[in-house]
């Protein structure tokens, strides 16, 4: 591991923040040869979501951002749509450190326990989220969230939008996944634009964005669309922080989802650059 010697992982496993899971239900369907999968390699990425003072640092900065660009836009009088603001939910309103953990922890992979842990409505506000949303709503531009979530799990991701103060949530600004053969969020956004001024898109993950980076499905074309986009970001698109995982990852394993563990470790060290 980069940041965590193997020999300190079963004393900062102790440090993470879990949700309860029934340990054997899981157990026995993951990933690697004896049943259990092996996530070692993540401690460290939620330890920092967690315990890090530079996480919190980095939303704040990134929601200080998101202000400074709105009030900007603000002081634009001739716009004639009402503004609005797109935000993704998982890991940037909504902190799922605690479902990552228990992955670590009860060795099971995503997405075991999903649904249960969104329908439990327990995740925190990623710091920052409420107050720049709650601002963006009082000055009169509205929010939308674009979430992956499916419609099973609106219900709960409603609830927990709700219980911490986020503004505006209702069937028309919560947006989830409706197709089940398709991730892209580019019809949703688009609709939106189609209506809105949209002066920001806020996400932890690049396809978050743009149809541009959703086609991007390996790790040099991903890092090429985010040199084409360069302009963008810090104007337009604002990335939170989430070492934990993303498409990333997934492009690291050619999408395929179905690798053993042991061929995941061999993909991520033969990337591993000195």
């Amino acid at each position: 591991m980069r940041f965590v010697e193997q020999s300190r992982v079963t004393s900062v496993l102790a440090c993470l923040t879990v949700f309860a899971l029934p340990l054997l239900a899981f157990g026995q369907q993951a990933g690697n040869s004896a049943g259990l999968a092996d996530k070692e390699y993540e401690v460290a990425a939620v330890l920092w979501q967690q315990s890090s003072g530079e996480h919190r640092a980095l939303c704040y900065q990134s929601f200080a951002l998101a202000r400074m660009l709105l009030d900007r836009d603000l002081r634009n009088r001739g716009r004639r749509q009402r503004r609005a603001v797109i935000v993704d939910v998982d890991d940037t309103v909504l902190d799922n450190s605690r479902y990552q953990a228990a992955e670590i922890k009860q060795h099971f992979n995503y997405p075991q326990g999903w649904t249960e842990w969104i329908n439990r409505a327990e995740a925190t506000a990623v710091p920052g989220a409420v107050e720049f949303l709650q601002y963006a709503n009082s000055r009169g531009a509205r929010v939308f969230y674009v979430t992956n979530r499916k419609q099973i799990e609106k219900d709960g991701t409603t609830r927990n939008l709700k219980a911490l103060g986020f503004p505006e949530v209702n069937d028309e600004t919560l947006l989830v996944r409706t197709d089940p053969k398709s991730d892209t969020k580019e019809p949703r956004r688009l609709a939106i634009m189609s209506k809105y001024h949209v002066v920001l898109l806020m996400g932890d993950d690049l396809n978050d964005f743009s149809e541009a980076f959703e086609k991007s499905r390996t790790v040099a074309s991903r890092i090429d669309a985010a040199e084409q986009n360069k302009s963008q970001f810090g104007t337009h698109f604002i990335v939170l922080p989430n070492p934990m995982y993303g498409n990333w990852e997934n492009a690291i394993y050619d999408y395929n989802f179905n690798l053993p563990e042991e061929a995941k470790a061999q993909k991520r060290q033969s990337l591993s650059r000195d």
